[in-house]
């Protein structure tokens, strides 16, 4: 009897959860998908689910939904042959395009096609965002019980590349809280991670060739921006410098092992995401300069009209130390993308320096900008000759660069700059300051401003048949604690994740699923900026 009220009570809340319901609460999916064919009905996570033995190839994906599916329901799962009642199976479908993926949800069974094991990691996120509880009515268990709403899903992404940027040199980050990052990009369907890992403020990765970059680079002590922070954390705690970076009461620093970062790697590799370093060169080098004093052309950091001292390209010792560095991070990170940085660099102390003088004469360089570019075309040969694609901030854009270079697009004050970079041929990856800069001002402006940023409207078709994809960056100048960092960051991830995957916009749809996304929110205690309604 208890048996067949239970049964009664999960029918009777099936039947009333989409009574009211628009389509966009009942499959709460963020980035939205291509379509949804909505079905009546429900797939119940229940005792006797089972599991299609996937092949190799999907057995991570397909352990990972397991155990989330167990963890959530607490009933234990086994895999069993294809084809049985209550299953959840994989099938293999080329036709369907990369990264993409097909869901489809009956009360008897969830196939999920595929054509690459990426798609299937992502209709795995599409289920653990469509998953409803229920709560049987029993006296003995008090178990929870779960449900799918019936549908079918068909979904791919906009852009190959759709990315985040943090920049851990200004303020720094444990591995854990890296992990965690992964997490939170990996389950909006986001597949790159770029770090940038070095500034004038600190280097955070581990050298063995140069000691002194961890020794002397890493550490700084207390500068103006972290001086900003201590006073604004005496009205906002969000503000207070995490103290476990911090020695001495006054020196702030810390940097990455190769052991940690090949944790990080392994663990976005099993998430496809995939990591991108940055070694910003040759200028916002004061870190590496300040180790290494030889490397620029005073022999000291320093600071010019506009930006610090860069390294000095006209000495072949600064040339090897550049290549030396770079050899070291291209065996660390296997992904075939390193970016080198390259902006903002300031060019007072080559033009004072006989070195330099003397070297755009042998090289019959006519303006010191054609320095910047030679520096860029020989890192960027040598890390082509290990494998590597390389990217640069689209500075070097306004000089003679190599096609075959992959700019990213950030200065959105210089309307000319993605059209130079398409008519010389290269790849482009679009983070225009505004409104992809998500460290900055956080408002409901800003937020629906990101949500509703459509290159199609910005560039000429010319221009968008080179973008690969777009990319959020985070700097964080004055970012110096993770409840910070998540205040300003979530939900504008949720947005920039529609940007980066979605065809379409429709922010009151968007709204309707973030508001159940908040609740995720909620229960990972994220510090998230709530918006308005």
């Amino acid at each position: 009897m208890v048996r067949f009220l239970s049964t009664l009570f999960i029918a009777f809340l099936s039947a009333g959860i989409c009574q009211g319901q628009t389509v966009d609460q009942r499959y709460p999916v963020i980035p939205k998908p291509v379509s949804i064919q909505v079905s009546e009905g429900y797939f119940h996570l229940s005792h006797n689910l089972k599991f299609a033995t996937p092949n190799k190839l999907l057995r991570p994906v397909s352990d990972s939904l397991v155990k989330y599916v167990s963890g959530l329901t607490h009933f234990p799962i086994k895999y069993h042959s294809a084809g049985s009642r209550n299953s959840i199976c994989f099938a293999k479908d080329v036709s369907i395009p990369k990264d993409g993926y097909i869901l489809r949800i009956t009360p008897s069974k969830i196939i999920i096609s595929y054509s690459d094991a990426a798609g299937a990691f992502y209709a795995f996120q599409s289920i653990k965002q469509l998953i409803q509880p229920l709560y049987v009515l029993d006296a003995k268990q008090h178990k929870s019980n779960y449900v799918i709403p019936c549908c079918e899903i068909r979904d791919s992404p906009a852009y190959e590349w759709r990315g985040f940027h943090l920049d851990v040199s200004r303020h720094f980050f444990t591995k854990e809280y890296i992990l965690r990052l992964i997490d939170w990009i990996s389950s909006y369907k986001l597949n790159k991670l770029h770090l940038h890992l070095t500034d004038d403020q600190g280097w955070r990765v581990q050298s063995e060739k140069f000691p002194l970059l961890n020794e002397t680079g890493s550490w700084r002590t207390f500068n103006d921006l972290d001086s900003a922070c201590l006073l604004q954390a005496k009205k906002n705690p969000d503000f207070a410098i995490d103290r476990r970076f911090v020695r001495a009461d006054e020196t702030y620093g810390g940097f990455y092992s190769k052991k940690e970062l090949e944790e990080i790697i392994n663990y976005a590799t099993a998430h496809y995401v995939e990591v991108i370093p940055e070694v910003d060169m040759p200028g916002h080098m004061s870190a590496a300069i300040r180790a290494y004093p030889e490397l620029s052309c005073t022999g000291s950091t320093g600071w010019g009209k506009e930006f610090s001292y860069p390294i000095c390209p006209c000495k072949q010792e600064t040339m090897q130390f550049a290549f030396a560095v770079w050899d070291e991070i291209a065996s660390l990170f296997p992904s075939p993308y390193v970016h080198i940085g390259s902006d903002e660099v300031e060019k007072d102390t080559w033009e004072s320096s006989g070195i330099c003088r003397q070297f755009m004469k042998e090289h019959a360089l006519t303006d010191i900008k054609e320095v910047q570019n030679y520096f860029v075309r020989q890192l960027q040969q040598h890390l082509e000759s290990k494998g590597k694609k390389v990217i640069a901030w689209d500075d070097v854009i306004d000089g003679k660069v190599d096609s075959n270079l992959i700019m990213m697009y950030w200065r959105d004050w210089l309307k000319d700059s993605p059209g130079r970079c398409a008519g010389n041929g290269n790849s482009i990856i679009l983070t225009p300051w505004s409104p992809f800069y998500i460290s900055g001002h956080h408002s409901d402006s800003t937020f629906r401003e990101l949500y509703e940023y459509d290159p199609k409207t910005h560039f000429p078709k010319e221009v968008m048949n080179k973008v690969i994809g777009l990319q959020s960056c985070v700097w964080t100048e004055e970012i110096p604690s993770e409840e910070r960092f998540e205040y300003l960051v979530f939900p504008r991830l949720q947005a920039l994740s529609e940007v980066c995957w979605s065809k379409g916009r429709d922010w009151l749809g968007f709204r309707q699923r973030l508001d159940v996304r908040m609740k995720d929110m909620d229960a990972g205690k994220i510090n998230y900026r709530k918006p308005s309604q």
